[in-house]
């Protein structure tokens, strides 16, 4: 089944893709002659080259590798747009030629019309590009009625969903620790898909190594996501982190401070790597609840086991705020919250949309972030 669907997909994104081609060669044909033969080349590679670094991408040398998957990227993404804007132009021009209110300029003149589409799309990608590039900090002030030892506050820094790999290195994990540090935090956070999928490129540059400059007053702490475990190497992964400094809580519950519970939770993916996901209610067994309980968990869903558990904060990530719009349209409509904080009750909820990218390194309608999570203790009787 799972084959006849990936066909499926194969076969429509390949019609699409042509369609969009055909499109753009009748508009530039009538002003610009092309070789077609050059011209459909063209699309089949940009077309191809994503899937090409995701499948066969270890077989080429580094710097090859990296120029394939940014190309492919890159041509995700102004698929995503082109189709979407070709697909209006050609209502537009049906009922245009239908109604007879066509402009002379449009009908004699396509070629301005695609040009102009191109430099749009260029446009998106670069506000993308930037947008993925330039993190910025994103602060959230969250109260949570319960004492905490000797505690009125805790501050948290929280990043999530960094994809280390062949597109995000090493110098992009640097930035990040910078931005934690100058926080100045109790206590660090990374809720899951630090690694992309691959761990060979992050070994090699040996990209971990950063997190040993992370500083902070309690710790470091990380979950696994999905993406860890799409690498089929969780426990090498495990080892990785655990030797950069951090603390891995993999379904573990920890008491910090003598103050508050930190719960880490394996990722839904462990269900179906040889791993278990334990109940939320087994790994807080016991505990005090009269302090404060926050939990790492890395998708932000079925939410009714944390409220039902009592817990005070959750924190996530995986949906990247649907990274570019209009993908964030289908995040919004599967998560209650896919970028931001929700609160219910004593239940809080951050989701982060990422520091990194997945795919295209671009973004639209969100942003690369730190977070600084202000969390303060303010129990009343």
């Amino acid at each position: 089944m799972r084959l006849i669907l990936a066909g499926f997909v194969l076969l429509t994104y390949a019609f699409l893709n042509y369609y969009i081609g055909l499109r753009g060669l009748k508009s530039i044909n009538i002003k610009v002659p092309v070789n077609k033969y050059a011209y459909w080349a063209i699309i089949a590679v940009l077309a191809s080259t994503y899937f090409i670094g995701m499948i066969g991408g270890k077989y080429l040398p580094d710097r090859l590798e990296r120029i394939v998957n940014r190309v492919g990227g890159y041509w995700l993404a102004a698929f995503v747009y082109l189709i979407g804007i070709v697909v209006i132009l050609d209502v537009f021009r049906i009922l245009g030629k239908k109604l007879n209110i066509l402009p002379d300029f449009l009908r004699e003149r396509t070629w301005v019309v695609a040009a102009a589409v191109v430099l749009f799309v260029g446009i998106i990608l670069a506000v993308g590009t930037y947008n993925a590039f330039i993190p910025r900090v994103v602060a959230y002030d969250v109260n949570v009625n319960k004492k905490a030892g000797d505690m009125d506050k805790l501050k948290c820094a929280m990043i999530s969903d960094v994809h280390l790999g062949d597109t995000i290195g090493r110098d992009r994990l640097r930035r990040a620790v910078e931005k934690i540090n100058s926080l100045n935090p109790d206590i660090a956070v990374i809720t899951g898909d630090l690694i992309d999928r691959e761990i060979e490129p992050v070994k090699k540059a040996n990209m971990l190594e950063e997190l040993k400059g992370l500083k902070t007053r309690f710790g470091a702490y990380v979950i696994m996501g999905n993406h860890e475990y799409y690498s089929n190497d969780v426990e090498e992964i495990t080892r990785m982190y655990e030797e950069s400094g951090l603390v891995v809580l993999r379904d573990k519950c920890v008491k910090i401070n003598n103050s508050f519970y930190l719960v880490g939770r394996e990722d839904y993916m462990a269900d179906d790597s040889g791993y278990r996901r334990e109940k939320l209610s087994n790994l807080l067994e016991g505990i005090d609840k009269s302090l404060p309980v926050i939990v790492l968990d890395h998708q932000p869903k079925d939410l009714s086991e944390s409220r039902t558990e009592g817990v005070d904060l959750q924190l996530s990530g995986h949906t990247h705020g649907g990274q570019f719009f209009p993908i964030s349209l289908v995040t919004d409509s599967i998560f209650e919250e896919d970028n931001g904080y929700l609160k219910d009750g004593n239940f809080n909820l951050i989701v982060s949309c990422g520091y990194g990218t997945w795919g295209p390194t671009v973004r639209i309608g969100s942003r690369s972030e730190v977070l600084d999570i202000n969390i303060n203790f303010t129990f009343s009787s």
